[in-house]
């Protein structure tokens, strides 16, 4: 019956929002303090030209006397901040208490920077391997005010920017610079593989919520992502819009440990 409720409607106009998570940064153990303000400026830089609106998931620990300024500049510009847990743990390795104490801890530490509506995003979107632990975090959430924030396009940006930050660590700017150009490849071919299974399995495409991460790949190559997509004619919208999808209110069909975009969690798969 989904697949005729979500087959039955227009098709939308390429949509995507920008969210990214591990806020205030990425691999601050490698990050020299003075880089750290460069890499979120720059980031915002990249997306000023489009007018986006992004969501940030903060992971609770990290923020302290050095990286409130970070929140600050992030915030200041106008951006939105989410719940990415206290310190990024795996769900299923959480008792129910624990969890509801990652969420809460977080959440009283981003109260200076949270707007009315709260959003949570699980580490390494893994939200519960049996639907009795789903339900469980359903729950958690829903008694502290959050509403889950999944994705559609998933990818692993986070393991180009490893290799990225070790070429730059090396000063080898060739490798960098391939690291790059394939890391830029690979969003792509990942747009267009859950584009076209949303379109080819769902028979629509949706409002899509891309993961990013603050991280130095994105502080140097995000303006090259963002231009790609406006070529191709998509328009850039904030996380509370895409998550009016009927996608995201869709029930999942897939059980198990994964961390799957919501595509791939209404398939079944």
């Amino acid at each position: 019956m989904i697949w005729l409720t979500l087959c039955a409607l227009p098709l939308h106009a390429q949509q995507i929002a920008i969210t990214l998570d591990n806020l205030p940064y990425v691999l601050r153990s490698r990050t020299p303090p003075q880089e750290v303000m460069t890499i979120v400026q720059d980031v915002i830089a990249a997306m000023k030209p489009y007018d986006i609106v992004a969501t940030g998931f903060a992971i609770g620990r990290q923020i302290d006397d050095e990286t409130i300024p970070v929140m600050e500049a992030f915030v200041g510009a106008g951006h939105t901040v989410g719940n990415h847990s206290w310190s990024h743990p795996d769900y299923d390795t959480l008792t129910r208490w624990g969890f509801r104490r990652e969420v809460s801890r977080t959440d009283r530490t981003l109260r200076p920077w949270m707007q009315d509506q709260k959003y949570y995003r699980f580490p390494f979107l893994r939200e519960g391997k049996t639907e009795k632990s789903r339900q469980i975090a359903d729950t958690v959430l829903k008694n502290q005010g959050y509403i889950n924030a999944p994705v559609t396009i998933d990818n692993d940006e986070w393991r180009f920017n490893l290799e990225y930050v070790d070429a730059l660590d090396m000063s080898d700017q060739l490798a960098a610079q391939r690291i790059a150009n394939a890391y830029l490849a690979h969003m792509k071919e990942r747009t267009a593989h859950f584009q076209s299974r949303a379109q080819l399995e769902l028979g629509r495409d949706f409002s899509h919520v891309l993961l990013l991460h603050m991280n130095k790949i994105n502080a140097d190559h995000l303006d090259d992502l963002l231009a790609w997509y406006a070529a191709e004619g998509w328009t850039f919208i904030t996380l509370d819009e895409a998550l009016r999808d009927p996608l995201f209110s869709a029930p999942e069909t897939y059980t198990g440990s994964k961390g799957l975009s919501q595509i791939e969690r209404v398939l079944g798969e």
